[in-house]
């Protein structure tokens, strides 16, 4: 199997989740805590960040790059629709420009 890099001495916790997800899948209790914990420590980010809208929509990008290298990709595409929905609802066009191409690359 296949090692991912490790950051600072430890592996990142990103790529831990992803390829916890490919191992054991979204349904299994290990990977839900850690998935779980992992989107509590971002969403608190977003909370604490001087622009929270576009926090929240990096965040719903980041879950969905994750979803994706994680072999998920209905659950990609979920992440990716609710950034692009954001983005409309900021009226932020050209992120939604953005988004809507990385989308059409995965399909």
């Amino acid at each position: 199997m296949e090692k991912l890099p490790k950051v600072e001495g430890r592996e990142n916790a990103e790529l831990r989740l992803i390829r916890l997800l490919k191992e054991r899948g979204v349904e299994d209790p290990k990977a839900k805590k850690l998935l779980a914990n992992w989107t509590q420590r971002q969403e608190g980010k977003v909370k604490k960040s001087s622009d929270p809208a576009t926090a929240a929509i990096k965040l719903n990008l980041r879950k969905a790059r994750l979803y994706f290298a994680a072999g998920y990709e209905g659950e990609a595409l979920e992440s990716f629709e609710a950034a692009r929905m954001q983005t409309w609802n900021e009226q932020r066009e050209e992120l939604y420009q953005t988004i809507m191409a990385e989308m059409n690359e995965l399909e």
